[in-house]
């Protein structure tokens, strides 16, 4: 069973780096470890409708309602990375990020401010991209994909090696 260290250590060992224990280790390469893999997984995951990191959820609605042009607001859940289906419909066949639904909503059925849902929907069901932070739960795809691009970042900034990066 993978654990983060394994994760990193496949990535730093692609590039020929040394290992780390964790990634709080305070070694530098787990502080470089650190800069670049959270985030790296975050876009991969919010990149493809992985499977294993899809949720359904029921919004509960907030107390608090918007002030204008929506009559509902929802709390995100909070390891929410993309919307993939509002209500039974799809944003789009690749799925839009929280970003790119804060700048194109859909159909203007629903806006994201912050962590809020706004909507004129009563109830809101959404499919979501969640952050999949175990790498038990990964598809191995998935943990190739991150250990690759990971040792990438990594190569340049650890081995500074930008052919080693491009490999």
């Amino acid at each position: 069973m993978p654990s983060e260290a394994d994760v990193l250590n496949v990535a730093l060992g692609k590039i020929g780096a040394s290992r780390v224990a964790a990634i709080d280790d305070g070694s530098i390469n787990a502080n470089f470890c650190a800069t670049f893999y959270p985030p790296l997984r975050r876009s991969i995951l919010r990149s493809h409708r992985w499977n294993f990191a899809e949720e359904r959820a029921v919004l509960a609605q907030d107390a608090a309602v918007p002030l204008f042009e929506f009559a509902f607001s929802y709390p995100l859940p909070s390891d929410l990375l993309a919307i993939r289906e509002f209500n039974g419909a799809s944003p789009s066949s690749v799925g839009l990020t929280l970003t790119e639904l804060q700048l194109l909503p859909f159909s203007g059925r629903y806006k994201i401010e912050g962590r809020k849902l706004l909507t004129n929907d009563g109830e809101v069901k959404i499919v979501y991209t969640k952050d999949v932070i175990d790498p038990n739960l990964w598809d191995t795809l998935f943990f190739q994909v991150v250990t690759a691009w990971l040792a990438s970042d990594l190569a340049s900034a650890i081995a500074k090696d930008s052919a080693l990066s491009r490999a």
